[in-house]
């Protein structure tokens, strides 16, 4: 596990590692005025019999509506990879936050399971994708529906979100209390553009809490919402003991963490039909003798066609090179000391579509 950052210490990964960046402190985004505010239910009394709140936070919803970049934001590190291509995230990625008791609440430990977009699967690598997502809103006990601000001021704010939605509600347990965080805030140069949109959630369903966000922004010193969004969930998590140590970040290895960084990079450094076909593996990773040697890893990118193999490459191999020089660097600053990246390339034709090749590659459905 990838522990996380203890203060006043100097923030950390482990006794070896260095360098992990400290969680920011947002501030926090009040709603917007209106004569009409959707209902929301009152948050729970904090118990002083009772040391901590605990619980799985899911956040689900659409590809591409900012759930990994609102995760990095409220665990403070980069856990999960960002592009602007829909469904980069393939698998349940297990972000920890431990915030400490104030005179209004228990000290909570928030467990967020970032999953990847519901989507119509064309292949068993996106039913894998959305049986992870319907899992954790399954098993959560807090979920975040996370929508956004329409692009046109005026759509259908529920348009896109609809069918999307109703599968949450199908897989979560009935009394799980629902959150609705509405992404892309900044969208609105009038806040009032908003009030219909909440309104429009609010006859959709019961929420516990609305909270307009702008998951971009967070921890600029910017009114992003994000610190609010906290407090609304952690109030609603059961009260309990502790599941992971308080300077815990993940559940996730290196390992994860390196080979979804060299994903990140293909993906935006390549065209559209490439992303969808990679799949990347650590072949070998060698850690140093001390400190400050060298963590020496070899990693694989599979493809599915040849064709795709000669884009990730590139003429005279520039591309793969600076693919490498840019996850290497990624890494490096996850891990906080110095990496050597041996990257290759090998066509594994139909793999997404493969159950062997899938398992083969990490990918397996929840059940399995």
């Amino acid at each position: 596990m990838v522990p996380a950052m203890s203060a006043p210490a100097k923030p950390k990964l482990s006794s070896s590692h260095r360098g992990a960046p400290k969680r920011p402190a947002p501030a926090g985004t009040a709603e917007p005025k209106a004569k009409v505010k959707p209902k929301v239910k009152a948050k729970p009394k904090p118990d002083a019999a009772v040391e901590s709140r605990c619980g799985t936070v899911a956040l689900v919803g659409r590809p591409n509506v900012g759930k990994s970049t609102l995760v990095n934001a409220m665990v403070g590190y980069r856990l999960s990879i960002v592009t602007p291509k829909p469904q980069t995230t393939r698998d349940r990625i297990l972000g920890i936050l431990t915030m400490p008791a104030t005179d209004d609440q228990q000290k909570a430990q928030l467990v967020f399971l970032d999953t990847p977009g519901l989507h119509a699967a064309k292949n068993k690598l996106g039913t894998h994708m959305n049986a992870h997502a319907e899992e954790a809103a399954r098993g959560a006990d807090v979920v975040v529906y996370v929508a956004e601000v329409p692009a046109k001021p005026g759509a259908d704010p529920l348009r896109e979100d609809e069918e999307t939605f109703a599968r949450v509600l199908a897989a979560r347990a009935t009394d799980v209390p629902v959150v609705l965080a509405l992404n892309k805030v900044d969208r609105a140069k009038d806040k009032g553009e908003l009030i219909p949109v909440l309104e429009a959630w609010a006859k959709r369903f019961a929420f516990a809490a609305f909270v307009p966000i702008s998951a971009a922004r967070g921890g600029k010193g910017k009114s992003d919402g994000v610190d609010r969004l906290l407090q609304e969930i952690a109030a609603r998590l059961p009260e309990g003991p502790l599941l992971f140590g308080e300077d815990e970040l993940t559940d996730r290895p290196e390992r994860f963490l390196a080979a979804e960084l060299v994903r990140e990079q293909v993906i935006l450094q390549t065209r559209a039909e490439v992303p969808y076909a990679i799949a990347i593996t650590i072949d070998e990773w060698e850690e140093p003798a001390s400190a400050k040697g060298v963590t020496r890893i070899e990693a694989t990118i599979h493809v599915d066609k040849d064709a795709q193999r000669k884009i990730v490459v590139g003429e005279g191999g520039t591309r793969i090179k600076a693919i490498g020089t840019s996850a290497r660097m990624a890494i490096q600053e996850v891990l906080g000391r110095r990496v050597h990246l041996g990257l290759y390339v090998r066509v594994e034709e139909g793999w997404a579509s493969d159950e062997r090749k899938l398992k083969d590659l990490g990918y397996q459905s929840p059940t399995s």
